[in-house]
This record gives structure tokens, C-alpha cells and sequence, in this order.
């Protein structure tokens, strides 16, 4: 507060000393006038002075130098637009450049989303071919199960088609077991989490948003295409797993290969086979290109299986693996043995199976009754022609419930057990042929043993 007093003090001092009160004297007419100027009025003219004089500087300059103002305005202007229109042209650039990669990113998610629909419609065929490939022995199963459940026709819900044979192998030669076939692993379902429901198509056309919808794109669509690849690996390894069983599972029997089976299943209907020639060598003939040549032959591959396992399958169920009893006690083997009534060793060509009385006789597969009726030492007898070079006879019977010629389907009451003919007590006679040679009948059943197993 003492420092602005102070200076007000020196302003007021300064404006005393440089205008103290002056006089102005007129002369006119020998008459002497005077006027008197106050501090005051003296500083009011200075002040108007020093305007007027500024505003005279002012307009002098502007008049003198108004073609170099104006002239570095205009440049000042187009440097100004110059610049503007560089931002916008390099705002342009990138608008295109972005526009360009929405455009590329459209066109690649389109391209893998077809790429999925078209490995889904496959995989979609390849599952149908394996269902179908299941259905003849899965048929044969329930009826299996509903004869031993005493329910003939009915459903058998506990029991189930098996075909895990340990020490399977690709040879003819099978190491013998008994112990219990073990369950085969089945399918294992696929499911991505938060995919179900998912406009793969509408997603990418949408693309223009932010960079976290397109990366949660890019790996839902890297997530469903390792999905169906880990689909078709486990396809694969359990179709190879099936065939080198079911191929296990005719060895057994020790009267057949299983590629012999297969070319006497299909027939000549088995090489009724074509289309178009695509070498497998070339990566851009199948599926679009190289990305999807892998895809496309462990497509192929998988399929070959399946049609392999399903002929596999239809030579199974053409063979009698099934026990045509359900319940029986084995009294005698097939081979050489004593003769029960004259004691001396003889041949014995089937299996003796003893069952009460009256007991149902089940065919072991489907076929044709070649005959029925009675044969010598046989006594009451029933003959089945299965195809494939398989016959089965069945004797001793105390009631034949078939005629010659009558179609038989699978597990189908042919007769009863009984003591007919040249036989010490009621019990069955099975026999199995094959190619016009007598087979030892348990390794039939053994091997049925594999495929026809009761859980629980």
C-alpha cells in the first residue's frame, strides 16, 4: 500500500515539474489578452496530441504498405489452405486404406466361413455314412438282447454292440483271450463355447466396428475349424480303430481272411466304382487349395474307413457268430474224441450243447433252409444256407418249426432241443461250414463273444 502511495507521489511530481501552470498573451488592437493553461488542460492536449499523431503514423504506414500486407495475408491464406487440403487428403488416404482392408477382411471372413459351412456339410455326410454304417449290427444287437432277455422282439436296452478285441491285429492269426471285450470309446460331442447361435456371415459384413468384435471373430472361426479338425482326427482313429477290430473279429473264426470276406461280401457289385480322376499329389484340386488338400484326402481316407467298416459289418452279420442257445451246458468238442456208444475214437464235426427239453433254437444269422426233416443218426435235423460259403446244421431237434426253402431272419426260432436220432440225452448237435468244410463251431461263437456281449 506505501509502495503505490509512493509512486503516486513521483507521478504527481513529474506531471507538476514538466506542466506548471502557463500563459498564453494575445496582442490585438493595443489591447493585451492572456490565457492560462492548467496542468491539467496541458496534459488533455498532450494526450489528444499523441492520438492524433499515432492514428496519422498508423494510416501513413497502412497507405504506404498496404500492397506488402495484403500481400503476405494471401500468402499466409494459401499456406493455410495448403495444409488443410494436405490433412484432408491424407485423412482420405486412410479412409481408403481402411475401407480397403474392411473390404479384404469381408472377403477373407466370407471365404473361411464358406470353407466351415462346406467342412460341416462333409463332416455332416461322414457322420450319416457312419450312423448308417452301425445300423445293420446295432439291429442285430436288440434282437440279440431281447432273445436272451426271454422278450423276443422287444428292445434290448442293457446290452450293446462290442467289438474291443485285445491283441487285435491286422493278420489272420489272433491271440487267443477270454477275457471280457472292453467297451469302445465312442464320439466324444464338440462344442465351442459362446459360438452356438453365431452369424458368422452377418459378423463379418458388419467388420466396420471396433478391432475386439473382428479379433473375437478370428477366433471363434480358428476355434470351430480346430473343432472340426479334432472331429475328424477322432473320426479317424476310431474308424481304424473298428476295422483293424472287426478285421480281428473274422480272423478269429481261423476260416477266412478278412479281405477275402470283403471281396466275397461286395461281389462283383464291389468294384462298380468311379468319377473323375483327382490325384491326391495335386494341392490345388481338392477343396479349394493347399490350406484344404490335408483336410480334403483325411476326408477321403475316413471315408474309405467307414465304407470298409460298414462292409466289414455286413460280413459279420452274414456270418453265425451268435449261440443258437441262449442258456446250454458244453458236453462235447469239435474233433477227435471217444464215441459214446462204441467207445472207439472217432471224429466228432460239431459242437454238443446241452439244454433242457424243449429249449429254443435261435438262427445265428439270417439265411435259407436248404432242408428239414430227419436224417439218419442226425435224427430230426435243420439245415441253414447263410451266403458267403457259411451253412449251419443243427441236429437231434425235437421239434423243426421251419420248412425247406423258408427265409430265416436273425435269431428266428428254427426248432426245439431235443433227443432224436443216434444221441444219449436232450442237447444240440451245431455244426458250421464253410466252403463245403466242416468249422469248428466255438471259434464262430468265440468271436460272437465280441461283438454280441451282455453288460452289467
Amino acid at each position: 500500500m506505501h509502495q503505490r502511495h509512493h509512486w503516486a507521489d513521483k507521478f504527481r511530481s513529474f506531471l507538476r515539474h514538466m506542466y506548471v501552470e502557463r500563459q498564453i498573451y494575445i496582442r490585438s488592437h493595443g489591447h493585451v489578452q492572456f490565457i492560462s493553461l492548467s496542468p491539467l488542460t496541458q496534459t488533455a492536449f498532450a494526450a489528444i496530441a499523441f492520438v492524433l499523431l499515432s492514428w496519422i503514423a498508423f494510416a501513413s504506414v497502412n497507405v504506404v504498405f498496404k500492397e506488402q500486407i495484403i500481400a503476405a495475408k494471401d500468402r499466409r491464406y494459401v499456406k493455410m489452405q495448403g495444409a488443410y487440403e494436405e490433412r484432408m487428403a491424407q485423412l482420405q488416404s486412410a479412409y481408403d486404406e481402411l475401407n480397403g482392408q474392411l473390404v479384404i477382411t469381408e472377403e477373407r471372413f466370407l471365404a473361411t466361413t464358406r470353407q466351415l459351412e462346406e467342412k460341416h456339410k462333409q463332416l455332416a455326410t461322414l457322420m450319416s455314412q457312419r450312423q448308417s454304417a452301425n445300423s445293420q449290427l446295432d439291429a442285430m444287437r436288440r434282437r440279440y438282447a431281447a432273445t436272451l432277455s426271454g422278450k423276443e422282439g422287444a428292445p434290448g436296452d442293457g446290452n450293446t454292440v462290442l467289438m474291443r478285441v485285445d491283441g487285435a491285429s491286422e493278420g489272420p492269426d489272433v491271440v487267443h483271450t477270454t477275457a471280457r471285450p472292453a467297451r469302445m470309446t465312442e464320439l466324444e460331442p464338440f462344442v465351442i463355447e459362446g459360438s452356438e447361435g453365431i452369424d458368422f456371415a452377418g459378423l463379418a459384413g458388419s467388420a466396420e466396428g471396433d478391432n475386439g468384435v473382428v479379433s473375437l471373430i478370428d477366433t471363434r472361426l480358428a476355434q470351430l475349424d480346430n473343432a472340426q479338425q479334432g472331429l475328424i482326427n477322432n473320426v479317424e482313429e476310431v474308424t481304424d480303430r473298428r476295422v483293424r477290430e472287426l478285421k480281428s473279429i473274422i480272423s478269429m473264426t481261423k476260416v477266412v481272411d478278412p479281405e477275402q470276406m470283403l471281396k466275397r461280401t461286395n461281389g462283383k457289385g464291389g468294384e462298380a466304382q468311379g468319377g473323375p480322376f483327382i490325384d491326391l499329389a495335386d494341392t490345388d484340386a481338392l477343396a479349394g487349395g493347399g490350406d484344404e488338400t490335408g483336410f480334403a484326402k483325411q476326408l477321403f481316407r475316413v471315408s474309405q474307413n467307414l465304407k470298409k467298416m460298414a462292409d466289414l459289418e455286413e460280413s459279420i452279420a452274414r456270418m453265425p457268430l451268435a449261440s443258437p442257445l441262449v442258456s446250454y451246458r458244453h458236453t462235447s468238442s469239435y474233433g477227435p474224441r471217444r464215441d459214446p456208444f462204441n467207445g472207439r475214437m472217432a471224429f466228432h464235426s460239431g459242437e454238443d450243447m446241452a439244454a433242457g427239453y424243449g429249449s429254443k433254437i435261435y438262427a445265428p444269422s439270417a439265411g435259407t433252409v436248404t432242408f428239414a426233416g430227419w436224417k439218419g443218426g442226425y435224427g430230426r435235423i435243420i439245415e441253414i444256407d447263410h451266403g458267403n460259403g457259411f451253412r449251419t446244421r443243427y441236429g437231434h431237434l425235437s421239434k423243426i418249426e421251419v420248412k425247406t426253402g423258408q427265409k430265416i431272419a436273425f435269431r428266428e426260432t428254427i426248432g426245439r432241443v431235443g433227443s432224436s436220432g443216434r444221441s444219449s440225452g436232450a442237447h444240440l448237435h451245431y455244426e458250421v461250414w464253410f466252403d463245403g468244410i466242416v468249422r469248428n463251431p466255438s471259434k464262430f461263437i468265440e468271436a460272437g463273444h465280441y461283438v454280441f456281449a451282455k453288460q452289467g
